[in-house]
């Protein structure tokens, strides 16, 4: 069994790209799902996404990022607590280049493996 790619693209057999359930791609692009939607922005998963894209319009540092993170957490725990444990998340909000930065550290729970996400959104 396989899921479709994100973003969507064609493979090279001209069908749409896809991953195995469970890898590493797939855990990877579902945190980013995760991270880049805001509540409320799926019409029947109103509880899945994050404040991240909300949070690049206002304070990044401080008590709003302590917010975040815990927000972030207890979202990435629940959404996504059966394809990975949670071992560390940062936000930081560069306020020279306007960039907010979120990092996160988690073990796929099929294998084990350590990986980590990073990313960045312009304001």
């Amino acid at each position: 069994m396989s899921r479709l790619a994100f973003p969507f693209r064609p493979g090279n057999d001209g069908r749409s790209l896809a991953v195995t359930p469970g890898s590493a791609a797939h855990v990877r692009q579902m945190l980013e799902q995760l991270i880049l939607t805001i509540p409320g922005e799926r019409v029947m998963r109103n509880d899945f996404g994050s404040p991240a894209q909300q949070m690049l319009f206002g304070a990044g540092n401080g008590p709003a990022g302590f917010a975040l993170e815990a927000a972030l957490a207890a979202s990435i725990s629940q959404q996504l607590g059966r394809w990975l444990a949670l071992e560390g998340l940062a936000s930081h909000f560069d306020e020279d280049r306007g960039v907010l930065i979120i990092t996160v550290d988690y073990r796929l729970a099929n294998d084990g493996s350590s990986n980590q996400l990073t990313l960045e959104r312009i304001r």
